[in-house]
Order: structure tokens, then sequence, then C-alpha cells
């Protein structure tokens, strides 16, 4: 007879002995069902199944109670302690009122380990441990009710970390659509041209022409509905593209005024302020000719004027002659 063991190993075993069951004629029946499952590391030692089974080798009053499984529990329901009993017998359940059998036996036994308690007047307590199931010449253990929730506990707790792995990687950022779960989707090329080309700078910035853009569009091979991938290595090649062309120029932030050969930088500002005045200032009118400074003549007093008009006269204005056309 086995030796016990520790429970939470027993659920992960699996024991089978082809022998034995030769040595107890070749099957399993309802005689022998007990004596091969004490032979199996589930067995306990302590327990009255070992203590009769070991009274009937020593004294033959004993040796009636191990011929049928009938007599062998009906004296064991007669102590109290730790004890293993069948709860499921195939060939029991399958046999009929004829002594045939009503339907093909399982060959599937259920055994159970057990502590009964002596109470009188009273039904005897009996506590349930752990069952162990018998098919064909296999014994396992049957496990817990907490080993079968954490299991699937653990499980749940494995397909969910791996839903978020799988999951951590479906969202894409870019700098035009920001952060998204599915590829965004382009702009139409006429709209693009069409946003090109109506976009100017501040400063007189030169900007990427229709043409530019077509040519990036067109090495990326960018088109409706790409992936977030081909987007950004487009954006990728057009800015490539602008610094290529444009990378040695700069917005002036202080813009240049005045006429070739005389430029001056202006503060920020001064070409506003210099536009707004000079739609302040009225308009004025170009007259040919020179004009002369009229003179006025000053009295003095106690003398009379050498002409009667207190005015000098104003000098006639002198018309240049134009010359007849040859």
């Amino acid at each position: 007879m086995a030796g016990t063991q520790d429970p939470s190993s027993l659920e992960e075993i699996l024991w089978r002995s082809p022998s034995h069951v030769q040595m107890m004629g070749g099957y399993l029946h309802s005689n022998n069902i007990l004596f091969y499952f004490a032979e199996s590391p589930f067995f306990d030692a302590t327990s009255n199944n070992a203590s009769l089974a070991i009274q009937a080798n020593y004294n033959e009053a004993f040796r009636h109670f191990v011929e049928t499984r009938e007599a062998f529990e009906g004296r064991i329901k007669t102590m109290q302690g730790l004890e293993f009993i069948v709860a499921y017998d195939p060939l029991q359940a399958a046999a009929g009122s004829n002594a045939q059998f009503a339907h093909e036996p399982s060959n599937v036994w259920v055994i159970r380990k057990q502590t009964r308690r002596k109470r009188a007047g009273y039904e005897d307590e009996v506590v349930l441990l752990s069952t162990f199931f018998v098919v064909g010449d296999c014994i396992y253990m049957a496990p817990s009710v907490a080993s079968i929730v954490g299991n699937r506990i653990l499980s749940a707790v494995t397909s969910l970390t791996g839903l978020l792995k799988t999951a951590s990687t479906l969202p894409s950022f870019t700098p035009s659509h920001g952060h998204t779960y599915l590829p965004p989707t382009t702009k139409s090329s006429d709209a693009g041209q069409s946003g090109a080309q109506t976009q100017t700078s501040k400063e007189n910035t030169p900007v990427p022409d229709a043409d530019a853009t077509n040519k990036a569009q067109s090495f990326m091979g960018a088109q409706v509905g790409a992936s977030s991938t081909v987007q950004d290595l487009k954006t990728l090649a057009e800015s490539f593209n602008l610094l290529s062309r444009y990378g040695d120029e700069y917005m002036d932030e202080s813009p240049l005024m005045g006429e070739p050969g005389s430029f001056i930088l202006s503060r920020v500002g001064d070409a506003d302020r210099g536009a707004v005045s000079k739609q302040q200032q009225p308009s004025t009118t170009t007259v040919l000719g020179r004009v002369g400074t009229p003179q006025a003549k000053v009295d003095t007093p106690g003398k009379a004027s050498e002409k009667g008009g207190g005015a000098a006269d104003e000098p006639k204005l002198r018309r240049k002659k134009s010359k007849p056309a040859s």
C-alpha cells in the first residue's frame, strides 16, 4: 500500500498499473476496485480500509469482509475515521432487473475519500475530502473547485495580457493626423495641388510648387487609402526635397527697403508705417516754369512813396517757347 503524499501534487499525476490488473483477474470489477485503488499513491495507509485489510490477513474472523465489496463497505461504515468508498459503480448502474445489462457499462468508477464521525442518536456525520476517477485502469484525482476557478482566472488574465500586447501596437502617430487606430486617409492629389498653389509666404519666402509636390507623390507612390507608414515616408521625401531646394534661404525678420544699390534694413513695422504716411499726404500739382518771389514795399514814415501804388507788381510768368515740330 502506498504512503501519503501532498494533496496539491496529487492533482497533477495519473497512475495505472496493468500488472496489478493481471494479478486481480485481468479486469476490474466491483469486488477488486478498492484493492486496486489501494495500490495507487492516492491511497492513505492510515484509513479504515487499510486497517480492515490487515485484520483480514491475520484474523480468519474478518476474512469474509474482504470477499465482496458490499461486505467490505458495510464493515467500514460501522467504523469511525478516514475511509474510501465507491460512489459510482458502472456495472450496477448498467445492470437491469433481469440480471442483464440495460446498456453498455461506461467503465468509469468514482471513489470518494471522506471522514465519518459517529453520533449517538443521530446519523453519521460524513465530510467529503476528495474525489477520484478510475477510467479503465487509469486513476486520477478530480481537481478542487478552487483549482478550477484559479485556472480559469489565470487563463483569462493570460488572454487579456496577450490582447493588450497586440492592441498596444495598433495606434499610430503622424504629425498631420495625431494618434489614430486606423490608417489615415490622404487627401486627393487635386486638393493638394490647389492648396500648394494658393499657399503664400508671409515674407515672400518661396514655397514648393505643384510640380515639386507631384514629383514627391510620384516618387513615394502615394495614393488614397495608403497606410500611415507610406504617409510618413512621403512626408519625409517632401521634407528632403524642400531642404535641397530652399535649404540656404531664410525669412527676413527685417525686410530690405530702398532701391537697388542702396538697400537698408528697416525695423519691424517701418514699412507699414511708411505706407500709411504716404496715403495720408495730400496730392500736389506740378506747375511748369519758375515762379518769382513777390516783393513788398514798406513805407517809411515821413517819406512819401515814389509811386502811387503801395504794392510792387508781381513779375509775369515766363512761358517756355515750344519748338515747332519738325
